[in-house]
């Protein structure tokens, strides 16, 4: 894939399709011809508006179809897209169009940077308004900075990250070879297109002649069935709920594939460790659910293909030569074109503990490599739990075991910060929990197998389900273990250590 020619490759499929919610709120479908029209009328008003090659547009959007639409002019004006969070508040925003040189922000929320000279609303696409650009903004010169956007990852606070155009062109060419991505393919996009791995999806299903449909994630389940994708990208939250509610009893692989939409040719998991109870499932019964793996400073680092996959790992490094491991045995990876270029924003010393000054990028993951080449993860280095006795592990590895108990729906391992004992929050159905002499017992038995320092002395047992509402899930749907701390925290740390 190459920026240079995008537009030129995605007009070669006449056939495939665009679709997403307009702004005002209608839906619409197109031929991406269609789109592309519209593309070179957005950027052509740009271009008489005075953005040149270089300059940044601050974009804050939910999902639907002027979000690509002003993506893909900007690639064609060579500007900078600015992506900032749709749930960044207000306050927040107007902070950064204080500190950064943008020449033009575009808002979907009326309440964002009212009375700022140099701002358009999102429903302004569709008018004759001429936009007000910042004159004397200043241009980019790297031509290798395509974009600029916003992490949070597992730290709590947004992290900027300049990405690099050569490294966005090579991820995408892996995922199009790797996956056979061709014009028979649809794909359904979900999570936020401020998330920068989504839009890679949109530069992939143009290049290679995929149909898009981009929803909210609050509408995911009821456009699978309509949509029909072959293939979709979710966190484990979203597979989870799915084969609760459809993939288990009689005539599961029936339901299953219905619900699905009936033309599912793979689905993408990752963000997040999965039961492998789960992942085992789909497979089964006749649904390619692939674990991959990658982080935003570096782009994807291995994923399981329709044609290889071991099931626990995250499947082979797409280029092995790119992985290394520290003494530590976190996960480096060095390559000619990483994803991001570096960190325009963040706190403390995270540019220097990431980039590293002999070039290569820690992720923060702890893996291994089998005897195959498969590799496998063992949680993130910040997140293991040392214990009171200076033992350390990672709460995935009892999360993993705690979710093969029948009844349990989601395992959040935790620490109490007054005891620093280990505290367990298992979420169940209704209709699945069992009596508490039951759990009791089966936790209990759990910690025999278990050295001592991983023994669970509390347990919280909820039917709360984790979610972005209840500050259970952050943006990429991943467990945000501070918030279910927060949720947790009278029953941890008040409720009598039990054994």
């Amino acid at each position: 894939m190459k920026f240079s020619t995008l537009l030129d490759q995605a007009r070669r499929y006449p056939s495939n399709t665009f679709s997403a919610r307009r702004v005002d709120g209608t839906d619409s479908q197109v031929p991406v011809l269609t789109l592309l029209d519209e593309v070179e009328a957005l950027a052509a008003r740009l271009s008489q508006a005075g953005v040149r090659p270089g300059m940044q547009i601050g974009l804050q959007a939910a999902n639907g179809y002027e979000y690509v639409l002003w993506d893909i002019a900007a690639i064609r004006l060579g500007a900078l897209i600015h992506a900032v969070p749709e749930e960044l508040t207000p306050e927040k925003l107007a902070a950064l169009a204080e500190r950064y040189d943008v020449a033009l922000w575009v808002c979907e929320n009326e309440n964002a940077l009212p009375g700022h000279p140099y701002r358009a609303s999102l429903a302004d696409t569709w008018t004759d308004k001429p936009f007000s650009v910042d004159p004397a903004a200043g241009s980019v010169e790297d031509p290798d900075l395509y974009t600029r956007v916003y992490s949070s990852g597992s730290s709590g606070y947004l992290k900027g990250l300049d990405i690099s155009r050569l490294g966005t062109e090579a991820l995408v060419s892996d995922f199009i070879a790797d996956f056979s991505l061709d014009v028979h393919d649809s794909h359904l996009i979900f999570l936020p297109l401020s998330n920068f791995q989504q839009r890679l999806s949109v530069y992939g299903c143009l290049w290679a002649g995929a149909s898009i449909r981009v929803v909210r994630h609050t509408s995911i389940f009821q456009e699978l069935g309509a949509f029909k994708p072959s293939f979709i990208v979710a966190p484990p939250a979203i597979y989870e709920n799915i084969y609760h509610v459809h993939g288990r009893g009689p005539q599961a692989a029936e339901k299953l594939g219905q619900f699905l939409g009936g033309n599912i040719r793979f689905m993408i998991t990752g963000m997040a460790p999965i039961r492998l109870e789960v992942l085992r499932a789909y497979n089964e019964l006749g649904f390619r659910l692939l674990e991959a793996y990658g982080v935003t400073e570096t782009g994807m680092i291995a994923w399981n293909t329709p044609a290889i996959q071991r099931i626990g790992s995250v499947g082979r490094p797409i280029h092995p030569e790119h992985v290394h491991f520290s003494d530590e045995s976190e996960v480096l990876i060095r390559r000619p074109f990483p994803l991001a270029k570096g960190y325009f924003d963040s706190t403390g010393s995270d540019g220097a503990q990431t980039f590293l000054a002999d070039g290569r990028i820690a992720t923060g993951d702890v893996g291994k490599l089998d005897d195959d080449g498969f590799l496998y993860l063992q949680g993130r280095k910040k997140e293991i739990i040392l214990t009171g006795g200076g033992a350390k592990f990672h709460p995935e590895e009892l999360e993993r075991k705690l979710t093969a108990l029948a009844w349990v729906r989601h395992a959040i391992v935790l620490q109490s910060q007054r005891t620093q004992e280990v505290a367990a929050v298992l979420v169940t159905d209704e209709a699945d929990v069992p009596d508490s002499d039951v759990v009791d017992e089966a936790i209990r038995s759990l910690n025999q197998s278990l050295p001592s320092y991983m023994h669970i002395a509390r347990k919280v047992v909820t039917h709360t389900v984790p979610s972005i509402d209840n500050g259970m899930l952050t943006r990429n749907l991943k467990y945000d273990r501070k918030g279910i701390y927060r949720n947790f925290q009278g029953d941890i740390e008040v409720t009598k250590a039990w054994a």
